[in-house]
C-alpha cells in the first residue's frame, strides 16, 4: 500500500513538474542552437533580482500548466538576470529597458517581439504571446464588428484582443457601446472587470471609473470585495496624490470634497490615510497652514521614502507665505526627524537641505 500511494506521488509530482515552463540552463547561444535542433524558437525572461512583477511571474504565472503546456511545446525558455552574467550584454543587443521583459526569438537570434510587463493570469500571458507570433490578428475582428457583429462572446475576444495590442482607442470605444447594452448588474459582474481595471480603457475620470466608484457594491457582489476595494483606493489614491503633489493644480474644494463623498461612500476599510489625503487637500487650498501642519505630522509620519519624495514638499511650499515662525520651528523639528527615519540617502539629504535652506524663507 506504501509503494502505491509512492508511486502515486512521484506521479503526481512529475506531472507537476512537466506542466511547469521548462526553463533550461544554458547560455543563449546554447538555447539558440538547441532550438535550431528542435524546430523551435527562444524565449527569454529577462528580470532583475529586485524587480516584483519579475518575481510575481516567476511564482505565480509561469508555473501554471497552460503557460508551461504552450511555451514547452514552441520555446526553448532561458531566464537571466539582466545585471549579471550575459544578461547585460543581451539587454544592450535587444533593447531591453523594463522588466519584466519576454524576448521571443527565431532559431538564428532575430527578435520577433519583446512582450514587457507583467500580466495577471496564465490566459492573458498566452494571449500575448499568440499575438505576437500573429497566431491571433484584430484585422478580421475588425471587419466583424464594423459588420455588426455583437454576440457578447465575440465582443469580449475583440475587446481583449484590443487590449494586448495597445489599441486602447478603439477598445474604449467598443467597451462603451458593449456596456450601453447592460443593466447595473450586468456591468458588475467579474466577466467585464477586466474593462474597469485597465486604465487605458479607463482612465480616471472617464464614464467608467465614475460608474464603479458610484456603484461599488455591486461591483463588491459581481467581483469581489477584497479586488474591488484595492481598485477603489488606487482611483482615490492616485486623484488626491495628484492634487497633494500638484500635478492637479485647477482642483477647487469642490472638486475636493466631492472626493471626499466618494470616500465616505465607498467605506475602505485600512484607508484612513485618504481621509487625511482629503484634510491636507483641503488646507492647501484654502490655504490653512495650521490645519495643514497638524495633517501633515500625522500623514508624514510613517509614510515609505517612496510616497514621501513626491508628496512631502509640495503642500509645504504651496502654503509659503502662510506658515508662522512657530510653524517653521515645527516644520524643521518633523523634517530633520523624517530624515533620521528614512533609508533612501537622497531623500535624506534633501530633507536636511529643506530644513536649512527652504523653511526659513517660507
Amino acid at each position: 500500500m506504501k509503494k502505491l500511494v509512492l508511486l502515486f506521488f512521484c506521479m503526481f509530482l512529475m506531472s507537476f513538474l512537466f506542466a511547469q515552463t521548462n526553463f533550461q540552463e544554458l547560455d543563449l547561444a546554447g538555447a539558440l542552437e538547441k532550438a535550431k535542433g528542435e524546430g523551435k524558437m527562444v524565449l527569454v525572461d529577462c528580470y532583475t533580482s529586485w524587480c516584483g512583477p519579475c518575481k510575481m511571474m516567476a511564482s505565480k504565472i509561469l508555473p501554471l500548466k497552460e503557460v508551461g503546456d504552450f511555451l514547452n511545446e514552441r520555446f526553448v525558455c532561458v531566464k537571466y538576470d539582466m545585471e549579471k552574467g550575459e544578461g547585460p550584454e543581451i539587454a544592450k543587443k535587444y533593447g531591453v529597458e523594463a522588466y519584466p521583459t519576454f524576448l521571443l526569438l527565431k532559431a538564428d537570434g532575430t527578435l520577433i517581439q519583446p512582450l514587457v510587463g507583467m500580466t495577471t493570469t496564465g490566459e492573458e500571458f498566452v494571449y500575448k504571446v499568440k499575438l505576437a507570433l500573429g497566431d491571433i490578428s484584430t484585422v478580421k475582428m475588425d471587419s466583424l464588428y464594423a459588420n455588426g457583429h455583437r454576440m457578447t462572446r465575440f465582443v469580449l475576444s475583440y475587446l481583449k484582443a484590443l487590449q494586448a495590442t495597445e489599441q486602447f482607442d478603439k477598445a474604449r470605444a467598443v467597451s462603451s457601446e458593449l456596456l450601453k447594452t447592460m443593466n447595473d448588474s450586468q456591468k458588475s459582474f467579474g466577466t467585464y472587470w477586466f474593462i474597469y481595471e485597465d486604465v487605458n480603457i479607463s482612465p480616471i475620470g472617464s464614464e467608467n471609473v465614475n460608474y464603479l466608484l458610484d456603484h461599488a457594491d455591486n461591483f463588491r457582489k459581481g467581483v469581489g470585495e477584497k479586488t474591488v476595494n484595492a481598485k477603489l483606493a488606487a482611483l482615490l489614491e492616485t486623484q488626491l496624490e495628484d492634487i497633494l503633489r500638484g500635478r492637479n493644480k485647477n482642483a477647487s474644494l469642490a472638486d475636493v470634497e466631492k472626493l471626499k463623498q466618494r470616500l465616505e461612500a465607498c467605506n475602505l476599510p485600512g484607508r484612513e490615510d485618504l481621509s487625511d489625503y482629503v484634510t491636507l487637500a483641503k488646507a492647501m487650498i484654502t490655504k490653512d497652514a495650521g490645519q495643514a501642519l497638524s495633517v501633515c505630522k500625522k500623514l508624514f509620519t510613517s509614510m515609505s521614502d517612496e510616497k514621501l519624495a513626491y508628496l512631502y514638499f509640495h503642500p509645504i511650499l504651496t502654503l509659503k507665505g502662510k506658515w508662522s515662525d512657530a510653524h517653521k520651528k515645527e516644520l524643521d523639528k518633523m523634517s530633520r526627524d523624517l530624515s533620521k527615519r528614512v533609508k533612501n540617502v537622497v531623500l535624506k539629504d534633501g530633507l536636511v537641505n529643506f530644513a536649512n535652506a527652504m523653511i526659513p524663507n517660507l
